[in-house]
């Protein structure tokens, strides 16, 4: 493999090599999925599909990953063309920016490989922001919103860090700033900066303070804008809050406030906060808490949940403590635990307080306190939460209330905090202990039914190697294969026993003559070097190296062992011819009536299939 062309420019072999010589893919995998030791290798949930347990290996010894669940597996490039669907060179690139190698070819950007659209809506985003900050920090007209935001507690430094800016009362300035973008109309939509009128496009944003929304990579695809109280806003109604509506780089359900900055700590600490607003997000930043995330106050999505599972599996929800806050508690813990994938703990906070309230008024201190030691359980959460739906001395809604806390007991997984809370019910009202523990037995036995009754989504992962047939003797194949790769006397014995030989499956056949036509031009077999010689052309082969490689075989080769293992290769290969050409004669026999030969060839025929099932 001389090199790899992108666009004009060219990747050559050497400047690949060196990249990945450079990187640990431990490094580069680890920014995007929770792995945790097991062995040789680590373990996680795999980022390319939905599963609950844990399927997806790195190993740091052969810098190979592969996910046993849905197949796909290769070195460090294609961990990320598979993840940001990149072409092989785009993920060189990308590798190297997540790794800090500067690259002496001009090549553009991972980042860069995105239709012309989104590269200009980027940049538009990014002049925006700059003009935005510009304003709040170096001019008259930011003054007063500089001082408000000062005022609530917030230093130079955060303001910095998140990018604030702010917005004048003139609603051309930003269009005139971005004319040198040449923006279509339908880009200046795109956007999401600007409204549209009779008379052209205006500034969304006015008089507002600006908040940056980047997505994971850190890029700004979006602003929220508060509005500087004492002002109005004529095309937003006054409201306190706008954000960017849906655009092409813009997806509320897909998208979570902070999570580029934070998620390296969340790995670390192996847990996230959940906020409901940016402010409570900053204001925890800056009081030391830097674990937190917010979903711009939508609900929780599916999408969002997502995200996380792929860098910790520890939730603390963090949510107001008005009435509000208490109910968007219990929806994202039921959805927190659909997923039976976390385990979730709740940050309360009392007197209808907001997180970035408490801080102002208590201190940061009292909030890394509350966080490290006030946590609830999930149990006293629905605990809190239903005690204040029912008015528990009225006899009906009292029991209304204990039926809802043993449906809730019946959802719990850890079984002392089980048995703990059913003593706690039990106590509260003077209940007998059995009786609670045999009405949360009776519970969790019906929900099991339902679930089991319950059509069954799919779940199956596209890739290749799912979807391929079931191959017998596939262990075999995998064991010779790993020689044919690593023993170069295996291809002596090979030669020597079958020079005809081929594997009996076509995918273990396509891989033996892509590794014959790589040995033609390499001496050594070299697993990387074999990656890159596939790199795209053959997503399938790819995946199929990484299994190999990650199989348990013995250190020595011998010529014994190659023979043994050609052997039934190939006499299962005979059987299948024998068993095509019985069945062509048995065809023979019945065109002229030839019973007694019939029969013959039928038992000889069952015997055939008989070994083969053996096989």
């Amino acid at each position: 493999m001389e090199g790899v062309f992108f666009m004009s420019q060219r990747l050559s072999k050497e400047t690949i090599q060196s990249i990945q010589s450079q990187v640990n893919i431990l490094d580069i995998v680890g920014q995007f999925v929770q792995l945790r030791k097991q062995g040789k290798s680590l373990f996680g949930r795999c980022p390319f599909h939905d599963e609950r347990t844990p399927s997806f290996t790195v190993t740091e010894e052969k810098q190979l990953f592969h996910c046993f669940s849905c197949g796909r597996g290769g070195n460090v490039f294609n961990f990320m063309q598979e993840l940001e669907s990149l072409s092989f060179p785009e993920s060189v690139v990308r590798v190297a920016e997540l790794a800090h190698i500067p690259l002496d070819v001009e090549i553009p950007s991972s980042q860069q490989a995105i239709s012309q659209r989104d590269r200009k809506l980027f940049m538009a985003h990014e002049k925006a922001s700059e003009f935005y900050s510009h304003v709040l920090f170096n001019t008259k007209g930011g003054q007063e919103a500089l001082h408000y935001l000062t005022d609530r507690g917030y230093t130079i430094d955060t303001l910095k860090e998140f990018g604030f800016g702010f917005s004048l009362k003139d609603r051309t300035q930003l269009t005139q700033l971005l004319q040198d973008l040449e923006l279509t109309e339908q880009e200046m939509e795109a956007t999401g900066l600007f409204v549209e009128s009779q008379t052209g496009f205006f500034d969304r944003f006015n008089q507002r303070i600006m908040i940056p929304l980047r997505n994971e990579h850190g890029q700004i695809v979006g602003f929220s804008g508060r509005i500087l109280p004492g002002y109005s806003d004529e095309f937003a109604s006054q409201a306190k809050y706008l954000n960017s509506p849906e655009t092409p780089l813009f997806a509320k359900r897909n998208f979570l406030f902070n999570f580029d900055l934070a998620k390296k700590n969340i790995r670390k600490e192996n847990k996230v906060i959940l906020f409901e607003g940016y402010m409570d997000v900053i204001s925890a930043w800056q009081a030391g808490v830097q674990l937190g995330v917010a979903s711009m106050g939508t609900s929780l999505t599916p999408e969002q949940v997502q995200k996380l599972r792929h860098v910790t599996d520890t939730v603390l929800i963090a949510y107001d403590g008005d009435r509000a806050g208490l109910e968007a508690t219990n929806r994202a813990i039921e959805m927190i635990q659909s997923t039976n994938a976390f385990s979730v703990g709740i940050i309360p906070f009392d007197n209808g307080l907001d997180p970035d309230e408490f801080i102002k008024q208590r201190g940061p201190q009292s909030f890394i306190d509350l966080v490290e030691h006030g946590q609830e359980t999930i149990y006293q959460f629905k605990k809190r939460f239903l005690s204040k739906k029912y008015q528990l001395q009225v006899e009906s809604q009292k029991i209304q209330y204990i039926e809802e806390m043993i449906i809730e007991l019946a959802k719990l997984t850890n079984e002392v905090e089980k048995n703990l809370a059913m003593k706690s019910l039990a106590d509260e009202f003077n209940l007998d202990y059995t009786t609670i523990q045999n009405q949360v037995k009776q519970k969790q036995v019906q929900t099991s039914q339902n679930i089991q009754a319950a059509p069954v989504p799919s779940m199956e992962p596209q890739a290749p190697m799912m979807n391929r047939p079931f191959i017998k003797n596939e262990g075999i194949q995998r064991h010779l294969m790993y020689r044919l790769m690593h023993h170069n006397e295996a291809w002596t014995y090979l030669n020597r026993i079958n020079p005809e030989f081929s594997f009996p499956d076509p995918l273990y056949e396509q891989l033996y003559l892509h590794i014959q036509a790589f040995r033609n031009e390499e001496e050594e077999f070299d697993v990387q070097e074999f990656m890159l010689f596939l790199n795209d052309k053959d997503l399938m082969n790819r995946n199929l190296v990484s299994e190999i490689e990650l199989g348990q075989f013995p250190p020595e080769c011998t010529e014994q062992e190659i023979q043994d293992l050609v052997y039934v290769l190939s006499q299962k290969n005979t059987l299948k011819e024998q068993l095509a050409q019985k069945k062509d004669e048995l065809n023979r026999a019945a065109l002229v009536n030839d019973d007694e030969t019939r029969k013959k060839l039928m038992v000889e025929i069952m015997e055939i299939q008989r070994q083969l099932r053996k096989r």
